[in-house]
């Protein structure tokens, strides 16, 4: 569906997906949620030669929605194959959990953060003092998360990718304690470390 659904080879571009994009969006079905691994498919191979995409989904319409108005797809270990299973659960109450706000370091160190910050909390809320306190927090909070993307890009989806290669050359190595792979995951370990320590979490 996007370039941020596939890491490692050859680039992806807009020509490759925009027929499959457009084709489900002519068509008004959407992604269902999912948990578990970012990518359903890896080539199973290690250091720079790996390649994980998203290539098995769940879409569903309107119809389906109506019916069921919380769904929710799991992405299942691999076992025997390059791809999971994927399990649909299907319940009439949606259980909605607020995640918590996590406050990025390198946010402060560039040069238009605090521009983004007040012209965030710049905007005007009539009403009670404290209910317009925490709507200017709130609104910073959304602010801030589209500025990060737009300036940095998706660091937390990112993060996630990071810890999938992690947890994929863990395995490979417990199969195989190799120098070669030692290394590699010492490589993975590092790469992860490097966008772990951006995160904090600030405040919920």
């Amino acid at each position: 569906m996007n370039e941020d659904e596939k890491i490692g080879g050859f680039p992806v571009f807009p020509g490759e997906y925009e027929d499959f994009a457009f084709c489900i969006n002519s068509c008004e079905l959407f992604d269902i949620n999912y948990k578990g691994s970012l990518f359903t498919w890896w080539n199973r191979r290690a250091g720079s030669d790996y390649i994980f995409k998203r290539l098995d989904r769940m879409i569903a319409n309107s119809e389906l929605k109506d019916w069921f108005a919380h769904m929710e797809v799991e992405h299942l270990s691999r076992t025997g194959s390059n791809h999971p299973p994927l399990l649909l659960t299907c319940g009439e109450i949606s259980y909605h959990i607020r995640k918590p706000f996590r406050f990025l370091k390198l946010w402060t160190e560039h040069e238009s953060f605090l521009e983004a910050v007040n012209k965030a909390w710049s905007t005007d809320f009539k009403g009670d003092e404290f209910i317009s306190f925490k709507l200017k927090l709130k609104n910073v909070k959304t602010a801030l998360y589209a500025w990060s993307k737009a300036t940095f890009g998706d660091i937390f989806k990112k993060l996630i990718v990071r810890e999938e290669v992690v947890r994929i050359n863990e395995q490979l190595f417990e199969e195989d304690p190799s120098p070669m792979n030692r290394m590699v995951l010492r490589k993975a370990q590092s790469e992860l470390k490097k966008y772990a320590h951006y995160e904090e979490e600030f405040w919920r």
